[in-house]
């Protein structure tokens, strides 16, 4: 039976600074319906959709640039709703990008896959992989990329997803596998396989990519305009067809082109790509204009079964650098390895002119599985998840951070010791019960919470607070810390455990912002930074050169506060340091000591029949 499922990319010309909303959105409308009127099943739209293509402009003005973003419900906002509409009334699926504002403040370059028949958004993606810069060009003629200013970096990943009502569904075969990047992403050969790993059949890509931008490329700006545009289109088409071959899938691209202004000129190139890499469909203009093919589905499953099956044919042991680090890192130069004072050649005669390499020694590669848990010990889920995403990008392949939040009546926020108590042994007795499944546990929460002592009482895995964590990498890394708290009271519990932990002495101080943990949430996103950024500047006035983050709502903030401070003074997230510390004392084989303080009181509490905990 097969799997055909006729796809088309709606190509949109040039869309000028001052074109009107309504203008726009009627060029689009009228797309949709050119592409339904083929018998399109989805339609692919580019990047930013529905205005010009707003990063390439320094835009200083708040109300100008805001003007340019869609609020609310992409699918009933006054400036996008026609589209969905139409969508809906047609019966065909659509892919379409804009500039996304969410409701917390926050900006991104997104796109939605909303599904026709149910009149609902079956996926929603952000843009992963921002290009250009933060500030714009010096040279006034340069073609600025200024998307790492206006967006913030995509947090919902590569995530593929089935589409229900498109074709025929065998015995042995699910829905459709689609999935969705934006423009850059199609360079990163990551982004592919993340879609790859799923099962992938159809991937959408919409982008905005400039013509000719010698700055933005580091290239000479004496290049010919006319072959910079045809090197672009070629990097467009050789990435498109080599991930649509090595992931074995269909890929459809849609472009915003033409020359905006006047001035700005971008490429067209739209595609539908096959399996084996083959283009199916083109475009041939830089105007408004439909491709449309079909595509059997049935046609990735021998690249998937064969050259590409991942299961029989990968050897993820021996990929761990690429998620362990990002910049590259160049093996050493033979010419500068030295050692006793000498340098020698390769075949070991040492001569102090000469080149020898020096002698290491490196591990096999770690396959086992660290599983540890996120211990959130209050009921606010938003924490979890910010701390989660704090720490993603720092872990190696084999280790996993899980996320747990502590069932009511555990407290909302922990400000004071009845929230400690109240969460500690909500969150313990949820915890205790499902142990077994983890070889690590981090308590996130800042200070030194009862949870800590009772897990390890009960437990011989490492467990470790946020707090401890990050105050054992700021003796590593500095002479004395700072810490910067939320409330008045944290300052003052943050000062006991300083204390307790015995680092009384190494302390530049600790300041309060006076804001409640919740706070860090509720209010607006400029206000909570300017406040913790100025705390920390008073924190390094004081003596400090490192400063931690003194609460776990705090760790997405941590790149404000390293601006503000400047390079010299390092910024320590406990999350991020707790799992590392933890990784660390898994790697090494330790366990709890169960001599002294931390022996189990479980038995005892059996004999008195108090096993109700």
């Amino acid at each position: 039976m097969a799997r055909k499922v006729r796809i088309a990319a709606a190509q949109v010309g040039a869309v000028h600074l001052d074109a009107s909303r309504k203008n726009t959105l009627d060029r689009l409308i009228h797309l949709l319906e050119h592409a339904a009127s083929q018998g399109a099943q989805v339609v692919l739209f580019p990047e930013c959709t529905f205005t010009t293509f707003f990063p390439r402009h320094f835009i200083a003005a708040e109300a100008e640039l805001e003007s340019f973003f869609e609020r609310g419900d992409i699918v009933t906002s006054e400036n996008t709703r026609g589209v969905f509409e139409k969508a809906q009334e047609l019966g065909v699926d659509i892919s379409i990008g804009f500039a996304e504002a969410t409701d917390g403040g926050e900006h991104y370059n997104t796109c939605v896959y909303y599904h026709a028949k149910s009149g609902s958004v079956l996926s929603k993606y952000r843009k992963i992989h921002l290009p250009g810069d933060y500030e714009p060009f010096p040279d006034p003629e340069a073609t600025n990329q200024l998307e790492k200013r206006y967006f913030k970096p995509g947090n919902l990943g590569f995530e593929a997803f089935r589409v229900p009502d498109l074709a025929d569904v065998g015995q042995d075969q699910g829905e459709p596998i689609f999935g969705m990047m934006i423009c850059n992403d199609r360079r990163w050969a990551e982004a592919w396989r993340c879609l790859g790993l799923q099962g992938v059949e159809v991937v959408f890509c919409g982008y905005n990519t400039t013509g000719f931008a010698p700055h933005l490329w580091g290239t000479s700006t004496k290049q010919d305009p006319k072959e910079a545009e045809s090197m672009a289109l070629f990097h467009h088409k050789l990435v498109m067809q080599a991930h649509s071959y090595t992931n074995a899938c269909f890929s459809v691209s849609a472009a915003r082109c033409g020359w905006d202004d006047g001035k700005y000129n971008l490429i067209a190139g739209s595609t539908i790509i096959a399996p084996d890499g083959k283009i199916l469909a083109e475009s041939i203009t830089d105007e408004d204009e439909i491709i449309i093919a079909d595509c059997d589905l049935d046609r990735c499953k021998s690249g998937k079964t064969r050259t590409f099956d991942f299961a029989r044919h990968r050897r993820v042991k021996h990929y761990a650098r690429l998620t362990g680090q990002t910049g590259v890192l160049e093996p050493p130069h033979l010419r500068d390895t030295v050692v006793n004072g000498h340098k020698e050649e390769p075949n070991g005669h040492v001569d102090s002119g000469k080149v020898f390499s020096l002698r290491s020694v490196s591990g096999p590669a770690d396959t086992k599985t660290i599983r540890i848990l996120l211990c959130n010990p209050n009921a606010t889920e938003f924490m979890t998840d910010a701390c989660l995403e704090m720490v993603k990008d720092t872990l190696p392949a084999n280790v996993s951070v899980y996320g747990f939040t502590a069932p009511k009546p555990a407290p909302s926020a922990i400000e004071g010791n009845f929230d400690n108590i109240m969460s500690g042994a909500a969150a313990a007795r949820a915890i205790v019960p499902i142990a077994d499944q983890y070889d690590a546990f981090l308590v996130a929460c800042y200070s030194d919470h009862a949870l800590i002592r009772m897990l390890r009482e009960e437990l011989s895995q490492p467990v470790i607070g946020i707090m401890e964590a990050s105050l054992l990498a700021a003796r590593t890394l500095g002479s004395r810390f700072g810490i910067i708290a939320t409330s008045g009271r944290s300052k003052y519990m943050a000062e006991d455990s300083v204390r307790h932990y015995g680092l009384e002495g190494f302390c530049a101080g600790i300041r309060s912002c006076n804001l409640g943990v919740l706070e860090l949430e509720s209010k607006p996103e400029k206000e909570v930074l300017s406040i913790m950024c100025e705390v920390g500047k008073k924190l390094v006035e004081d003596g400090a050169d490192v400063l931690t983050l003194g609460c776990a709502g705090m760790t997405n903030m941590k790149a404000a506060v390293e601006e503000a401070v400047g390079e010299d003074v390092q910024v320590i997230d406990g999350v991020v340091a707790g799992v590392h510390h933890l990784m660390g004392l898994c790697r090494m084989g330790t366990r709890t000591a169960k001599r002294g303080m931390y022996i189990s009181s479980a038995t005892g509490r059996e004999s008195r029949r108090q096993d109700w905990y």
